[in-house]
């Protein structure tokens, strides 16, 4: 039996119409399916952090370093053996020659270094399959070490305090004022340190990794002074209320792109540079994050880096006890401290102020700190 031409078209627009009405389906059962992988990679990270405190009795160092390589490694290095990257471990904490022939005392090599071998690793496990972003050189990261709800002072001098050196700023040991998260500048955290129940601070938290352009969830919009970080509004006037999404274009955010690696969130994955490794809860998931960029390596006086993903609605977590929770971009993340919290958007070091008071952030502050004492977490619908 012969079908007229119109029959056929009929057919044609149903089938049509079927696939239409499939296909956000079939997004949609795809997205779930990398949203799960993207929890179990947390929960991944969750268990090789708590082996690191097994084998040390602390949580790594927030920045590694040694006399060749200033820039340093950030935390997830000393992790690669409790991840199953025992090759890139050895590779890294020995000495290694490159493809080029250039040779590398142990830890020698920079985390932007393509020549460096191990930087080209991908690691899967440091990677959430819901970012498309690929891997043109050095492998990325999607998943950054808590510093709190502080901005100013979560990063600083590369030495720690093993080190003996002669200046008294290389030995000083970070502002316990900003001293906020479970990572915390030039310290080793433990899990004694987290008085506020490990069930109910935040260790780690996603984020997103550039696509080249000026999406607020994978870039940090960078200023030419630091005065944003006392007054956070400057912050968080950033996107363009036309494209709520991207930052605006103008002098608000000074030199885009500059210093990528400072600027674009997730480059490197073995940078302990914050824009790349670090993340803290004053702003709510899938906000603008900003940097201080005038030149190279200055945003290591800190930073606004939001918890940011490519997920509908919200961010992965990781707790300390090793939990994975999903946060909300609406939990309550409470601005009465942006114009005039000084405890944490310090300048400099100082005189010391109480670690321990309430986040001035709301329930999303108060996951991010370990020791305020604070109950409110609690109330975190997640």
């Amino acid at each position: 039996m012969a079908f007229t031409l119109v029959e056929l078209l009929v057919v044609i627009a149903i089938l049509g119409a079927l696939a239409g009405l499939l296909l956000p389906a079939v997004q949609a059962a795809r997205e779930a399916a990398r949203r799960m992988n993207c929890n179990n990679n947390f929960k991944q990270l969750g268990v090789a952090l708590h082996n690191y405190h097994a084998a040390y009795n602390n949580f790594p160092f927030s920045r590694i370093v040694n006399d060749t390589n200033w820039r340093g490694y950030g935390p997830v290095v000393g992790m690669l053996p409790f991840m199953e990257q025992q090759a890139a471990w050895e590779m890294i904490s020995h000495p290694h020659t490159s493809e080029s022939g250039t040779e590398y005392v142990a830890f020698g090599g920079f985390p932007w270094s393509v020549d460096y071998t191990p930087n080209r690793f991908q690691i899967p496990t440091l990677r959430c399959p819901s970012d498309p972003a690929e891997n043109k050189t050095i492998g990325r990261i999607n998943y950054g070490f808590c510093y709190g709800d502080a901005a100013r002072y979560i990063s600083f001098y590369w030495f720690h305090p093993d080190q003996n050196r002669s200046d008294p700023a290389y030995d000083w040991l970070g502002d316990e004022a900003v001293d906020r998260g479970m990572f915390a500048w030039n310290q080793r955290k433990r899990f004694r340190d987290c008085k506020d129940g490990t069930s109910q601070t935040m260790i780690m938290g996603e984020m997103a990794t550039f696509l080249d352009d000026r999406s607020i969830i994978g870039t940090a919009a960078v200023f030419g002074d630091r005065q944003f970080q006392t007054d956070l509004q400057q912050c968080a006037n950033t996107y363009d209320p036309e494209h709520p999404q991207f930052y605006k274009p103008g002098q608000e955010v000074i030199g885009f792109g500059s210093f990528s690696g400072q600027s674009n969130r997730g480059r490197w994955w073995a940078d302990p540079i914050a824009c790349n490794t670090a993340v803290n809860t004053i702003f709510a998931p899938n906000s603008v994050s900003c940097t201080y960029s005038t030149g190279p390596g200055s945003d290591w006086y800190g930073g606004v880096y939001t918890v940011t993903s490519r997920h509908q609605g919200g961010a992965h977590i990781l707790m300390t006890d090793g939990s994975v929770k999903f946060v909300s971009d609406s939990i309550n993340a409470s601005t009465k401290g942006m114009d005039t919290n000084t405890t944490v958007t310090r300048y400099a070091p100082g005189p010391v102020h109480p670690a321990d008071i309430e986040s001035p952030f709301g329930v999303w502050g108060a996951l991010g700190t370990s020791d305020s004492h604070e109950s409110r977490a609690n109330e975190a619908e997640l």
